[in-house]
């Protein structure tokens, strides 16, 4: 069966690829390779506010209580990163969150969640499809015999947002602000926002009702999504806002002078606050399209950088190994060595507050670029099948195109092509591991730069599609 592990998780369109059959084979198969690798004893299952979320969080529930774990669902929508901190407080062996994270609506999906709190790792992914592929007539036989039932729930939000905020406190004595929180419909709605308040903020939260459509858009907090917050920031009617994407595992934020804050624009400024506390002193870790003004910013400090293929699973791996205190990627995901080993929208969209309303994010920024300069960005999508196989059948043409494009420093391939250049620009081809989709990233100092290097790749691309 052609169920597969992407970047982070199985996803799919409800109804096609992901149902209660492909659920119920998902969860089957996890349980198989897990108690026969590591032991299972208890269960958590999470999941967020999508189309049958709730519906397949029981179907993997009762197929976890037929294996004889104990079984936990949570009470209500969480956040991915909640239950990665769960399963580290309440010593859960294996956890399942229901989510399509940002995708649009008619996605559903599930991600597995290890005993240590970190997004199954690709071996155990990979373990995972071979059960599915070697066993699965027997799996089949398997699940059609379940009969669903509710499992226990437990409420895990308030003791989360208790642990986070006294964190903050024992760090940040910042000044009122007024914050506007957008968790765009998602699991992190009266996640982000309670935090605050708790911490003295004055939040107002929108988008608030947990609507399995989204308000008709992508739960992802990308420019194009966030428009309204960007304005009501800029016209003055809010100090910051803060946006999560759909299963509260990504953060946005935008702040007076500078607008919309990607992770390419707030991780730079984490870093230096954060290495400031004393909370970093090993090295950060950023993926192959994320900002390479973090590696200035790292050698000012005199820690290392450790480029990692896209996903926050390789973040942690970099974590795990010692190399990395903290670290992130372009798509808005940052992960703490000493918070949970999961990227955390959350946690981070706090940690924003927090700074912006003590030393300020704006003028921290604008000292990291004007020292090492200002960095322009630009990622085009381009739908395509077989994503991976088509970027690497194209590697060849890509290098010759890619050589004339300046002085290159090097090649590298440890996630799709990418050329980095001695003029601090670079450009990065790779295939999505989450959608049907090529994406084509550059970082330059000007735009003129950014375009001139992402323009022929595209172009390669789109004849390649044409035919």
């Amino acid at each position: 069966m052609g169920l597969r592990f992407g970047t982070d998780g199985v996803r799919g369109i409800i109804g096609e690829t992901i149902t209660d059959l492909t659920v119920a084979i998902i969860a089957e198969a996890t349980l198989r390779y897990w108690y026969r690798r590591y032991g299972v004893s208890k269960v958590l299952v999470g999941y967020d506010t999508r189309f049958m979320s709730k519906d397949f969080a029981t179907i993997i529930a009762s197929i976890a209580r037929e294996h004889g774990a104990d079984v936990n669902v949570v009470s209500g929508p969480t956040p991915t990163p909640v239950i990665s901190w769960a399963v580290l407080k309440h010593r859960f062996n294996l956890a399942f969150q229901v989510t399509a994270s940002h995708n649009p609506p008619r996605y559903n999906g599930v991600k597995v969640i290890g005993g240590d709190g970190a997004p199954a790792r690709p071996e155990d992914t990979n373990g995972i499809e071979g059960v599915i592929n070697s066993e699965y007539d027997d799996i089949l036989r398997s699940v059609r015999d379940i009969e669903y039932a509710q499992a226990p729930s437990i409420n895990i939000r308030d003791e989360y947002i208790d642990s986070i905020t006294s964190w903050f406190s024992a760090r940040f004595k910042p000044r009122r602000l007024r914050v506007l929180v957008d968790p765009l419909h998602g699991a992190a709605v009266g996640y982000t926002a309670e935090a605050l308040r708790r911490l003295g903020f004055e939040v107002t939260e929108v988008n608030s009702d947990q609507d399995p459509n989204f308000g008709g858009k992508a739960p992802n907090p990308e420019y194009e999504y966030i428009k309204d917050d960007v304005d009501a920031v800029v016209n003055g009617r809010f100090d910051m806002a803060i946006a999560n994407d759909g299963d509260g595992d990504r953060v946005a934020m935008v702040v007076k002078g500078l607008g919309h804050l990607d992770a390419n624009r707030i991780i730079p400024v984490f870093l230096r606050v954060l290495w400031g506390l004393g909370m970093v002193k090993r090295g950060v870790a950023r993926t192959v399209a994320t900002t390479h003004l973090i590696d200035d910013v790292a050698a000012s400090l005199g820690i290392k950088v450790v480029e990692t293929p896209v996903g926050i699973k390789y973040i942690v791996d970099a974590m795990n190994r010692g190399e990395a205190d903290i670290g992130g990627e372009e798509s808005g995901g940052l992960a703490y060595s000493w918070h949970i080993p999961e990227k955390d929208g959350v946690y981070s969209g706090v940690m924003g507050a927090c700074i912006e309303a003590s030393e300020g994010i704006s003028k921290i920024y604008g000292e990291l670029t004007s020292r090492f300069g200002e960095r322009r960005f630009r990622r085009v999508d381009i739908k395509a099948n077989d994503a991976k196989a088509l970027v690497n059948r194209l590697s060849q043409e890509l290098k010759r195109a890619m050589v004339n494009m300046g002085e290159l420093d090097r090649f590298i391939e440890i996630d799709g092509l990418k050329a980095v250049y001695r003029d601090k620009s670079w450009v990065l081809v790779r295939g999505s591991g989450t959608e049907p989709v090529i994406r084509i990233y550059s970082e330059a100092l000007s735009d003129g730069r950014v375009n001139e290097l992402i323009e022929p790749v595209v172009s390669i691309i789109n004849r390649a599609i044409a035919g």
